[in-house]
């Protein structure tokens, strides 16, 4: 037996609050737009002209679409039709592919700050520890024809190389004839210059078809090289990214210091102890992170230039009277010259080409002809960075970084299904990335059902309840106890 025939056609007076009240992401993505100062977004719409959509519902549209994996405009313009969720902030509105498209791309500049308030929030309702932190990047590809991106930079070489040769030549004419003028008909020059015309004209113009100019090639986790972006996060003890960048540099070393800059700025309470791995270490990161007071768990890798590690630097001696240090063959390697490079000073020590001639261990000491010694200024550190990391508490520790920023591009990769930037040029992706890391933060809150008001709100208001609820059980017991007695006034008075 059927329960109940349903009537589509049955007109229903429903809230739109009804619909999202099992949704818990609507709900934090409609508080926390809320809390943001859209100041800025509003300034740049006029009340003069035609109306405009709200832009307040605009983002929380773009949120909750990120959070959804639903990137693509036509794909959302679809939802905001068919989706209860999307249309709880719509409502009977119907923004367009193109209005939604021009909204994203008009104001991706202001996400970043937008992000930087969203850690604020979470960070003034106690939802934040940021006693560990790990740094990790990963390769997002761009949106980019890998056979364009080849084809237009070998146009690009081979433009570049015809113009030094060209100015070359032109140089060397002035030289030989001076101020008379030569023919250019027939001659090398202009030989060369066919030649740029016949080859421009076989490639096109292929510089102007690369798809996304900005995008670098770079080895993806296939083993294979790809156009893409270097992206970048710190995560915090609850796995909130804390702070993001993009950037088009295949070195991650060169990110440590701004992306420490940019949670130190976003985060109120002082960063603890930074882990990051070895692809993060220099000596210059190295010598910032001491000169700021920072903790930095990163191991250093190795370099290569020893083919024996017990021939290592750890295993010659210093004589600080002398200046000079002591191979494990008794060899000294004498003082030699300083230099400096990315900021670190290194002082340079080497042992005399006869100590080292006949050495029986040459070929595990060292790949040339005599054993060279690098001592830069930062060496202290780095032995005091190893030997913590060699303890338990070190190791410990470490190993919490692999649990805390892996599973983010995990999320971020494969549940929300970032694998590719759907927009083009740095601008544009950072802006998207930062993006990308509101939805992952917005889902976390939502995950844990948590409410972005202050701690000490939140207590207070607890406080309050309960003393509330004590009054009124005291205050029930009292008017009980009242009635009861009153009920047994007659019965006493008539046995009387």
């Amino acid at each position: 037996m059927i329960l109940r025939a349903e009537n589509p056609r049955q007109i229903e007076l429903m809230c739109r609050a009804d619909w999202i009240a099992d949704e818990p992401l609507v709900r934090v993505i409609d508080e926390v737009v809320s809390r943001l100062d859209l100041g800025e977004l509003h300034g740049r719409y006029s009340e003069a002209g035609r109306a405009f959509y709200d832009p307040a519902m605009m983002l929380k549209v773009w949120f909750l679409g990120y959070c959804d994996g639903v990137r693509s405009s036509r794909s959302l313009e679809k939802h905001l039709r068919y989706d209860l969720r999307f249309r709880y902030f719509s409502g009977s509105l119907r923004p367009d592919f193109h209005t939604l498209s021009r909204f994203r791309q008009r104001n991706l500049d202001l996400l970043a700050g937008y992000f930087a308030e969203l850690i604020r929030l979470c960070e003034a309702a106690g939802l934040m520890d940021v006693s560990i932190v790990a740094l990790d990047g990963t390769k997002i590809r761009a949106s980019s024809s890998s056979r364009r991106t080849r084809r237009g930079q070998r146009a690009d070489v081979l433009r570049r190389r015809l113009a030094e040769e060209l100015a070359h030549d032109a140089t060397v004419e002035e030289g030989l004839v001076g101020d008379e003028a030569v023919p250019e008909t027939g001659g090398e020059r202009a030989g060369h210059e066919e030649t740029a015309a016949s080859d421009g004209g076989a490639m096109g113009d292929e510089p102007e078809r690369i798809t996304d100019p900005d995008a670098r090639f770079m080895k993806t986790g296939e083993g294979v090289l790809r156009p893409c972006y270097n992206a970048q996060v710190i995560v915090e003890q609850h796995q909130l990214i804390v702070a993001a960048e993009v950037s088009t540099a295949v070195d991650d070393a060169v990110e440590f210091r701004g992306m420490v800059e940019q949670a130190r700025q976003t985060v109120e309470a002082p960063l603890g102890t930074v882990t990051a791995d070895g692809g993060y270490y220099s000596g210059q990161n190295l010598k910032y992170a001491h000169a700021e007071g920072i903790e930095v768990y990163s191991p250093i890798p190795k370099t290569g230039r020893v083919p024996d590690e017990r021939f290592a630097r750890d295993a010659f001696v210093y004589d600080p009277e002398g200046n000079r240090y002591r191979c494990p063959q008794g060899v000294w390697l004498s003082f030699r010259k300083r230099r400096t490079r990315h900021g670190v000073t290194s002082r340079i020590y080497g042992a005399p080409r006869a100590g080292c001639r006949g050495c029986p261990v040459r070929q595990q000491c060292t790949h040339g002809a005599v054993r060279t010694l690098q001592i830069s200024e930062v060496a202290q550190q780095e032995r005091r960075m190893m030997a913590t990391l060699a303890s338990r508490d070190g190791k410990r520790i470490y190993d919490r970084r692999k649990c805390l920023v892996e599973p983010v591009f995990g999320n971020i990769k494969f549940n929300l299904g970032f694998g590719r930037f759907g927009l083009r040029t740095l601008a544009k992706v950072r802006g998207e990335f930062f993006l990308v890391c509101i939805a992952h933060n917005l889902k976390k809150l939502a995950r844990w059902g948590a409410e972005l008001r202050p701690a000490r709100a939140v207590a207070m208001v607890q406080d309050g309840v309960l003393a509330t609820m004590c009054i009124f059980a005291v205050t029930v017991s009292a008017l009980r106890n009242e009635c009861w007695r009153a009920s047994l006034r007659p019965r006493v008075a008539s046995e009387i």
